[in-house]
C-alpha cells in the first residue's frame, strides 16, 4: 500500500512556521545535536519526568462527546508528588461521528517513533521547539520495523489525537506548570501544486515542551530502543522506562525495588479493586520485561497486609549484566555531553567577550 497524499491538506511546514533561528534557537540548537549525537542505531533518548508520567490508557475504547475529557493522575518524583491532568482528544472520524480519545498503546508507539527518527537526522528545533520531520511512510515502516504494523488512517488519527490530546504536569515545589498537546504542533505533509509539477513535503511535529526543556537541560539519558519497541505490554514497557530514567545505580547486588501499587497507579494502568488482578498484571509484566533481556528475575521482597488481605507488595527486580551495561553507557554518557556542552558554552562566551 502506497502512502495516499491527495486528501491532505496544503499547509506547508514553511507556511506554517517561522523558520528563521532566532539567537535562543542558534544556542539551543547544539542541545539538539547532542541530543542525536547520544544515541545510536540501536538507542534511543528516555526524557526526565515526562516519560514517567501516568499519561497513556491502557485498552481503552473511545468515549461518547457527552462524557468528561479530563482525568487527574500523580506520581512521585525524587519523593515530591506531581500532579498530573490528561486532556482526551475530540476526534471527527471519516463516517461524522465525533468521540473522544484517550491517548494509548497507539499513541505512545507513534511518539516513541518519532522520537527515533528525530535522533536519526530529522529533529530539529524551532522557535524554541524541538520537533521532528517526518512522511508517513517513513513513520510506518520504522513502526512496521519492530512489529507495529498500523494503516496510514491509523496513524493520521493517531498523530491528531497526540497533537488534540492535553497534558499538564506541575511541579509542587515551584508551581510551575507545563501544560499543551503531547504534539505541541502538527503540521501534514503531503502532496502540493506547483509551477514544475507536483512535489511532497514531509509532516512537522514538534514535542511537548517538557521534551524541550530535557533536551536543553541536557536531562535525557541514552535507552536501547529495539528493546523498548519489542516489549509487548504497556505496564512492562512503562516498568523499563522508568527503570532507565530512575534507577541510575543499577548493579546486579542492588535491585530496583518498586512497590504494586505505586507501578500501577503512576503508570496510569489504575489499580483495580480485585488485588489477584493487580498481582498478575505484574507479574505478566515483570515476565515480559525478562523475555526481553531487561531484568534476570524478580521476586516479591514483602507483602502489606491488613489480616489475610493484601494490600500492597513490594518486589526486588534484578536486572541483567546488559541493563547494568547500559546504564553505566548512558551515565557516562550524560556526563559527556553536560561536559561538551558547558565547554562550549564557556567559548562562546570567550568570543562574545573578544
Amino acid at each position: 500500500m502506497e502512502e495516499k497524499n491527495n486528501d491532505e491538506r496544503p499547509t506547508s511546514f514553511e507556511d506554517t512556521l517561522d523558520v528563521t533561528e532566532s539567537k535562543h534557537d542558534i544556542e539551543n540548537r547544539m542541545q539538539m545535536q547532542l541530543f542525536a549525537s547520544a544515541t545510536s542505531d540501536r538507542s534511543t533518548n528516555t526524557i526526565h519526568i515526562y516519560d514517567i508520567a501516568p499519561k497513556f490508557s491502557y485498552n481503552e475504547s473511545p468515549s461518547n462527546v457527552s462524557e468528561t475529557a479530563f482525568r487527574n493522575r500523580s506520581m512521585r518524583v525524587a519523593g515530591d508528588e506531581y500532579p498530573v491532568e490528561i486532556q482526551a482528544a475530540r476526534i471527527k472520524r471519516n463516517n461524522g461521528e465525533e468521540v473522544l480519545i484517550w491517548p494509548g498503546e497507539r499513541e505512545e508507539c507513534i511518539e516513541d517513533s518519532l522520537r527515533k527518527l528525530a535522533t536519526s537526522g530529522q529533529g530539529i528545533l524551532v522557535n524554541g521547539e524541538a520537533g521532528v520531520r517526518f512522511t508517513l511512510y517513513q513513520l510506518r515502516t520504522e513502526l512496521k520495523n519492530h512489529k507495529h504494523t498500523y494503516s496510514y488512517d491509523q496513524l493520521r488519527e493517531g498523530l491528531y489525537v497526540l497533537r488534540r490530546a492535553g497534558l499538564r504536569i506541575t511541579n509542587p515545589l515551584t508551581g510551575e506548570s507545563w501544560e499543551e498537546g503531547f504534539l505541541s504542533r502538527l503540521v501534514e505533509g503531503g502532496q502540493r501544486g506547483v509551477k514544475d509539477g507536483p512535489s511532497y513535503e514531509p509532516w512537522y511535529a514538534s514535542f511537548h515542551k517538557l521534551v524541550t526543556k530535557s533536551i536543553t537541560d541536557l536531562t535525557y539519558r541514552q535507552m536501547n530502543y529495539p528493546r523498548l519497541m519489542s516489549i509487548p505490554g504497556q505496564l512492562a514497557k512503562y516498568i523499563y522506562k522508568r527503570m532507565v530514567a530512575v534507577y541510575t545505580f543499577a548493579d546486579l547486588d542492588k535491585p530496583y525495588q518498586p512497590s504494586l501499587i505505586q507501578i500501577l497507579e503512576e503508570s496510569g494502568r489504575g489499580v483495580s479493586p480485585d488485588m489477584k488482578i493487580n498481582i498478575k498484571a505484574m507479574n505478566r509484566a515483570l515476565s515480559q520485561l525478562k523475555a526481553q533481556g531487561a531484568t534476570a528475575h524478580s521476586e516479591e521482597l514483602k507483602r502489606v497486609k491488613q489480616g489475610r488481605k493484601v494490600l500492597n507488595i513490594r518486589y526486588n527486580i534484578f536486572p541483567t549484566q546488559q541493563f547494568v551495561s547500559e546504564i553505566i553507557e548512558a551515565n557516562k554518557q550524560q556526563k559527556k555531553h553536560r561536559a561538551n556542552a558547558k565547554k562550549t558554552m564557556i567559548q562562546q562566551i570567550k568570543s562574545t567577550i573578544s
